[in-house]
């Protein structure tokens, strides 16, 4: 159950904000296209993702707020169709390893976002959200990660 931290086949951003509105509310966004995923890891010889891994998908900045994040399949799965993912954070820490998504199809077109209660405040030290793959890799779906940030910096 290794963690990921590379983002071969995708680009996750930067842990900032627009320097033209850097005090407005943001959506960061992430597109995972899990073939693309697949030939970039093999063309860097990079181990193959497997049941259970965690990529860290998306880089959340210091100082900011988190008010509702969540994904959405944009393409559904055709291969190993049994593949579901949980969105959050590693460890459990500063959230919930699946507290924007639990258990996610990527078999459909889905829709899964959590507006917090409890908004979850990112410190001095930056982040990262992550995805756990629970029980199958997808071969090609493409699934759209974001969250709703406000910069308290």
């Amino acid at each position: 159950m290794p963690t990921y931290t590379d983002a071969l086949g995708y680009n996750r951003g930067v842990a900032g904000f627009d320097a033209k509105n850097p005090f407005a509310v943001s959506k960061l966004e992430v597109v995972l296209d899990f073939a693309a995923i697949k030939a970039a890891r093999a063309a860097a010889a990079a181990t193959p993702l497997a049941a259970a891994d965690t990529m860290q998908v998306m880089l959340i900045p210091t100082k900011c707020q988190i008010l509702a994040g969540g994904l959405e399949v944009i393409s559904a799965e055709t291969v190993n169709t049994t593949a579901t993912f949980d969105l959050g954070f590693l460890g459990g820490t500063p959230a919930a390893a699946n507290v924007f998504a639990d258990d996610a199809a990527a078999n459909a077109l889905t829709f899964a976002s959590t507006a917090l209660a409890a908004p979850v405040t990112i410190g001095t030290t930056a982040d990262t959200i992550d995805i756990l793959l629970n029980t199958a890799v997808p071969q090609n779906a493409k699934v759209r990660v974001f969250a709703i940030v406000v910069n308290l910096g």
